[in-house]
């Protein structure tokens, strides 16, 4: 199959149905879609403040520029314009007659959906000031709920919406049908404005923006291509290729669906090329897939609320998720190879891929990444983070343009003196400076004498980027100013020197970072409408005080018996998750059954003690990673699985055996969440004292964790160098069970089955 007969099967494969719209309408939308990322950039990362100060600095005084806005008029402004988008491009109802053209209803739904949303913009400040809720606000913020749900129901199906109205019949009968303090509470305070929709605008936006940039400039591309490159030669290549590839574009897009549609293309058709059946091709996509949003650093849009619910940052708790993911994705490929020689399948010939040499000489390519990881770590705020490895993504995929002359390995030594440069502090700015200059300067002088450089977009984009660094350092930005200007201005670079270009590359990233603006806001829908959704259940349970009478119900009805707690919770996430976001899922269950479990626990130790540096119970974190994990596990969980239907699809194959599949090579991420909340030690931060006894023991649960997958892995396959008879499966999978304790005897004993299998594999054979 050709790589364009692949992307047709792709977009064949539609899990939403949206209507085709007239140029005039599209455009509509294009505007709407832009003006979130213009409002996001300007008012919510604070631009607009940080070009206020560059001007200031320059001796320029524009009062304009300090024009702000509260928080909460900027998520009003933000989701009318995601109704705005909802109610033109997605249809009453999927079927072919709706998706012709607009009704005129839905012209009408799209303006209620922005005066209802704006007036919440326009009132806010008399609110801030009197706290006073009057008729007409109760009119307009009854009306954006009935929206929201309705826009919710649309794009996500009815699932969220009906149980939304569950809680809010629930939550008006209660306060005795006040529809004022109901409009208050959910319109004015939480409910749609709450926590959720708040993260979403502040941090999980700009990662969404970042991630649209990826997939439009060819980055998640060349990541695909490489993985395939380096590994489809080997027994099991492809398979184990796709493990690699959505491991990191998963981290970045956040969505296992969607990441399953772009790199599934790629990997399904290779492995069933390789041999593997289209139900195990098809299962291992889904599978690494949905593993992204669990692997630091940028994991699903749920990570960054759970970083508010506990109040840890949000780079200390991609830290506690290292280990898990690490074992989440070790297993997956435990699975995958010994599935392969299961199999007895060999490696593809070579010369179907790309020279491994051409995606090494691009590695720069992976810049963004590692920028992005590092400063998270370091504590740059994750927007901001975000947002300057936008810079560097679009700065390093301008030079990797093979149309394009000039010296790659030049560029890519300034790309990373000046990344590097970028990240000093101010007292440092002359010598950095003067620094950024002679680099500027001998590009220059290299182009007029024709030395490796030449006077084309390449030179173009990198001055740019060279002297904008070096104006900012001159002149004392703070470096988190610095990094944010770096992103924006990268885009406005990119879109000026793409429309003078001549060159096909140089139109091409000109469509990209344009058409990047448009799919980041209309992209953004889904999780949008899913956190203002939540945050409304949110809102009734804090109103009504069920967030705690409910946890405490828990407790009764488990008798408080902690493995049947977890038990319930692990079954009420994975039912919840099939018809409910993964954000929405975890805001609920987060709400509802996470204090049951800390309940269940506190007054224990080590669960009692707080996070080292912060006021966060062991306990409490345990639990919000425990429903947080099972969440994400639905998009792979049958009868619904939506991640797996997509790969199935993909692969040609039966649903329900693909499901199952996933669901075996999913196991780390079924059992690792009860081994990570018995042993919390595994998240690392919450390691009161490091040493040399906590440092083994952490080492000891990680390798036996580890151990106990590869048990159930050879159980579950049947396969340890040739197949083995069904009762030495059982006792293998029995004693890897028993090793979820992390005991040291099953733990030993595992030991003792590898060695021995080692050793007598031909006895046991099948």
């Amino acid at each position: 199959m050709e790589i364009e007969e692949k992307f047709e099967k792709a977009e064949e494969i539609v899990l939403e149905k949206t209507r085709t719209l007239t140029p005039m309408l599209e455009n509509v939308i294009k505007f709407a879609a832009i003006m979130i990322g213009i409002y996001e950039i300007l008012f919510i990362f604070n631009f607009n403040y940080t070009l206020y100060d560059l001007f200031s600095k320059l001796g320029i005084k524009i009062s304009l520029l300090k024009l702000t806005f509260q928080t909460k008029q900027g998520e009003a402004f933000v989701l009318a314009m995601i109704l705005l988008i909802t109610y033109l491009l997605y249809p009453v109802k999927k079927k072919e007659k709706y998706l012709e053209k607009v009704p005129w209803y839905d012209y009408l739904l799209a303006i209620l959906g922005v005066i209802s949303s704006m007036y919440l913009f326009f009132v806010y400040q008399r609110y801030a000031t009197y706290a006073e809720v009057y008729m007409t606000d109760v009119i307009f913020g009854i009306t954006a709920i009935i929206l929201v749900l309705e826009a919710t129901r649309r794009v996500l199906g009815w699932v969220l919406p009906l149980v939304v109205v569950v809680f809010l019949i629930y939550g008006i009968n209660n306060i005795g049908f006040n529809w004022i303090r109901f409009t208050q509470q959910l319109y004015f305070d939480e409910g749609i404005f709450g926590i959720p929709f708040f993260v979403m605008t502040i941090y999980v936006f700009a990662f969404v923006f970042f991630g649209a940039f990826l997939l439009k400039i060819g980055i998640s591309d060349y990541i695909t291509e490489f993985m395939i490159s380096a590994f489809g030669a080997r027994p099991g290549g492809p398979a184990k290729s796709a493990v690699v590839s959505s491991g990191l574009m998963g981290t970045v897009s956040g969505s296992s669906v969607a990441n399953v549609l772009t790199t599934g293309t790629f990997t399904i058709p290779l492995m069933k090329k390789a041999g593997y059946p289209p139900e195990v091709a098809g299962a291992v996509e889904p599978v690494a897939s949905t593993g992204g949003q669990l692997m630091p650093p940028i994991m699903g849009a749920a990570a960054f609320i759970m970083a508010e619910f506990l109040g840890i940052p949000y780079n200390k708790l991609i830290i506690a998720a290292v280990l898990p993911a690490l074992v989440y994705y070790s297993a997956v490929y435990i699975f995958i190879d010994l599935e392969t020689k299961r199999l007895g399948l060999k490696g593809m010939p070579r010369e179907r891929f790309a020279p491994l040499s051409y995606f090494i000489r691009k590695l720069y390519i992976l810049l963004p990444i590692a920028v992005i990881t590092v400063a998270l770590v370091w504590g740059i705020p994750p927007h901001i983070s975000a947002i300057s490895s936008l810079g560097i993504a679009i700065w390093v995929s301008w030079i990797s343009k093979d149309n394009i002359k000039g010296h790659e390995g030049l560029y890519v030594a300034t790309v990373l003196i000046s990344t590097v440069l970028m990240f000093t502090g101010r007292e440092l700015a002359t010598p950095v400076t003067a620094l950024l200059l002679l680099i500027a300067l001998a590009l220059v002088a290299l182009a007029f004498y024709g030395k490796n450089v030449e006077f084309n977009e390449k030179l173009y984009i990198t001055l740019l980027f060279v002297l904008f660094i070096a104006l900012t350092k001159y002149i004392g930005m703070r470096k988190e100013q610095i990094l944010l200007m770096s992103g924006v201005m990268g885009i406005v670079f990119s879109l000026i020197v793409g429309a003078i270009s001549k060159t096909e590359d140089g139109k091409k990233m000109y469509a990209a970072t344009y058409e990047s603006m448009i799919d980041a806001g209309k992209t953004s829908t889904s999780v949008m409408l899913a956190a203002a959704s939540a945050g409304l259940i949110q809102g009734v349970l804090t109103m009504t005080g069920l967030v705690t009478s409910l946890g405490y119900r828990l407790v009764d009805l488990t008798a408080g018996n902690l493995w049947l707690l977890l038990l319930l919770t692990m079954i009420f996430s994975l039912i919840l998750g099939m018809g409910v976001p993964t954000t929405a899922n975890y805001i609920i269950t987060s709400l509802v059954a996470a204090p049951a479990i800390f309940n269940a626990v506190m007054g224990l130790q080590p669960y009692s003690s707080p996070v080292p540096g912060f006021g966060t119970p062991i306990a409490l974190l345990a639990a919000h990673f425990f429903v947080f994990y099972f969440g994400i596990l639905a998009d792979v969980t049958p009868p619904v699985a939506l991640a797996s239907y997509a790969g199935s699809a993909l692969a040609g194959g039966d649903f329900w055996k693909t499901a199952l599949n996933s669901v075996k090579y999913a196991l780390a991420g079924y059992i690792g969440p009860y081994i990570y909340f018995t042993h919390p030690e595994m998240f690392l931060i919450t390691v009161q004292e490091w040493n040399m006894s906590i440092a083994l023991r952490v080492l000891y649960n990680f390798g036996a964790t580890l151990l106990v997958m590869y048990l159930l892995a050879i159980s579950l396959t049947g396969w340890f160098q040739k197949n083995l008879r069904k009762e030495v499966r059982l006792i293998i999978g029995m004693i890897g069970l028993a090793g979820a304790t992390l005991h040291i005897i099953p733990i030993g004993l595992g030991v003792v089955i590898v060695i021995g299998l080692k050793v007598f594999w031909k006895r046991l054979g099948g």
